[in-house]
């Protein structure tokens, strides 16, 4: 797959992970008040160009070995500055943009060694590049954040996204994005990009396809792939709201509504339940790494 082709998977992947109907996200039933459906698919539209200059700048890269080249942080941060300039709502995409430019910088590479390269040179590419992000990409990723605000951040003692002076520390001691997100391994975004994207290709996109060839419904396959990551992996953005409790008791409910089957009027409860007013026990982090799945399904041959 060429540059172009990634591009268009990993931005096809945004669109139809708002539309499917999930549990305590934003879809085509359900809106926030500050975020809504239109927001996220012009946040899928306006972010097309970056990430096939990602995917280009893997590709370009690939023989020469220079990862560090390619620019990460400075992709992610004109990922979510192209998608705030193109709507009037909250943050959208910060961590789909993390997930997504380094994947398909990956992608891009690896179609450049390989005709149809599998998981494990992805992966391997992937570590590669992540491992040799520079202090700029990390300055440029702390941009990114400070930009979209994202919910229930918070205020940490050492290298505050908030505080401008992290910047000069993240330059003076030569800490790459890999490292700094290696101190936020309790942030599920941050332990997939220094972890190889194990829930993503592991969790996530294995469950999609395997109910995608099952039923031949990619939505259906999305929603089952959602709740298998909710199940497994506690939501980072319930953590830092509710607390890591909270979010236990919701990847319980997920694992119990998928041993039985995903009853409609249970899953319809379990909604309810989890729009809350103050959307406090919205799954976004989840959300994030479902689009990421959905990303690998689609380059593997799977279509809504």
């Amino acid at each position: 797959m060429d540059p172009r082709g990634i591009a268009l998977c990993a931005q096809m992947s945004c669109v139809l992970e708002v539309a499917c109907p999930k549990p305590g996200n934003v879809n085509r039933y359900f809106d926030f008040s500050d975020t809504t459906l239109e927001h996220y698919l012009a946040s899928a539209v306006a972010i097309g160009e970056t990430l096939r200059n990602a995917a280009e700048a893997g590709f370009n890269h690939a023989f020469k070995g220079r990862y560090s080249d390619i620019g990460i942080g400075k992709l992610i941060h004109e990922a979510v500055s192209e998608s705030q300039r193109w709507h009037s709502g909250g943050n959208t995409n910060l961590g789909i943009a993390a997930l997504l430019v380094p994947l398909c910088a990956s992608y891009g590479a690896a179609a450049h060694m390989a005709s149809e390269p599998g998981d494990g040179l992805v992966r391997e590419i992937f570590h590669s590049i992540m491992s040799n992000t520079t202090p700029q990409d990390t300055v440029d990723f702390y941009k990114a954040v400070r930009e979209a605000k994202p919910g229930g951040l918070g205020r940490h003692p050492y290298l505050d996204v908030n505080d401008p002076r992290s910047d000069e520390e993240i330059i003076d001691r030569n800490l790459g994005l890999f490292q700094v997100l290696k101190i936020s391994s309790h942030d599920s975004i941050a332990r997939e990009l220094t972890d190889r994207m194990r829930i993503t290709f592991e969790v996530g996109s294995p469950t999609i396809l395997r109910e995608y060839d099952k039923s031949g419904s990619l939505r259906s396959g999305i929603l089952h792939g959602y709740l298998k990551i909710l199940s497994e992996v506690p939501d980072s953005l319930i953590v830092r709201k509710k607390g890591l409790q909270a979010a236990k008791e919701v990847s319980r409910e997920a694992k119990r509504l998928l041993k039985h089957g995903l009853p409609p009027e249970e899953l319809r409860a379990f909604d309810e339940m989890l729009r809350s007013k103050d959307n406090a026990l919205n799954p976004g982090t989840t959300a994030d790494l479902t689009v990421s799945s959905i990303m690998v399904s689609l380059v593997k041959g799977a279509k809504p």
